[in-house]
């Protein structure tokens, strides 16, 4: 595995990327405002994507409607708005992953559940946490790898110089790196290597690496992979969600008790009860999800698409 480069290189004062460094430039100085002004911002243009981004906001209309089937049109509606405005405030606070100190970070972090790592070290075991897609995703991985260390997910950006931005932020609080190209391999050798696995498994990746699950009531096109992995690595898998607190301007990154009859027998009982995990990482926040995803894109054959 080629482990990807936190070296600041040449190629990145390339003029084609001088517009995205007075960009970033603007937006360094923004993450200097104070983060209540910032979540103010935020929740305005988050207004304002859901208004002006009419493909999005629908695709976020529907998910909603699928796994909530119990609210009505206006508070889905409702539901929609108060998500973008999430999303972009997180957008917001983005630049304070990139360019805040540790001491900073820590203030805007609380961590429920952490102790369940070492003792789950202390039997011997290796830990596995499942991290749902959320508008505070970064913060969750943050909030491991400063306590434990850690590994986690990482695919790259097109443009290169955020993607040297993101990388260099997950060294900073040791985050290593490893990517769905290079399989199964550095995540069990990590795990084993007593560093918490940060494993992200809701995308829909199409019918040819998925079984159908359900979701919320609906059959998902699921990555069946995390039984298989829990088992070559010997880990419990601890179900987990950041939620931001607007109040207190605080993210509360949750970690859940591991079930402990997974793995189970076959892929598609392991996809159910990871399916049902996600669930209930969901239910902590479910305004804080990433609704915008086409997360029920692939259906079984027969039905129509729901997008």
């Amino acid at each position: 595995m080629s482990m990807p480069s936190t070296d600041f290189h040449r190629g990145l004062m390339h003029p084609r990327h001088w517009l995205t460094w007075c960009g970033l430039f603007v937006f360094f100085l923004i993450t200097r405002l104070p983060i209540g002004l910032l979540d103010k911002t935020g929740a305005f243009l988050g207004r304002v994507l859901h208004k002006k981004n009419k493909k999005r906001a629908e695709i976020v209309r529907i998910n909603l409607q699928l796994c909530f089937p119990d609210k009505s049109d206006e508070e889905i509606d409702a539901m929609a708005i108060q998500h973008f405005e999430l999303l972009m405030i997180s957008l917001m606070h983005y630049g304070l992953i990139w360019w805040s100190d540790n001491r900073r970070l820590e203030n805007l972090i609380e961590r429920v559940g952490f102790e369940q790592i070492e003792q789950i070290y202390a039997e011997n075991r290796n830990v596995i946490i499942l991290l749902s897609h959320c508008t505070g995703l970064e913060f969750a991985v943050f909030a491991v790898a400063s306590s434990s260390r850690g590994a986690g997910p990482y695919k790259p950006f097109p443009n290169p110089v955020i993607d040297w931005l993101i990388l260099r932020s997950r060294a900073k609080y040791q985050c290593k790196p490893f990517r769905r190209e290079d399989g199964l391999r550095p995540v069990i050798r990590y795990a084993r290597d007593k560093l918490p696995i940060v494993y992200l498994a809701d995308e829909d990746l199409g019918r040819d690496v998925s079984v159908f699950a359900p979701l919320f009531g609906h059959q998902k096109a699921t990555i069946p992979v995390l039984g298989r992995l829990a088992k070559a690595c010997n880990a419990d898998v601890l179900p987990a969600m950041a939620c931001y607190d607007r109040q207190k301007h605080q993210y509360k990154i949750t970690l859940l008790e591991a079930d402990t009859d997974f793995p189970l027998e076959d892929e598609l009982q392991n996809a159910t009860a990871m399916n049902r995990m996600i669930e209930q990482t969901i239910s902590q926040c479910p305004l804080q999800y990433f609704w915008t995803m086409k997360f029920f894109k692939t259906r079984p054959e027969g039905e129509q698409s729901f997008y």
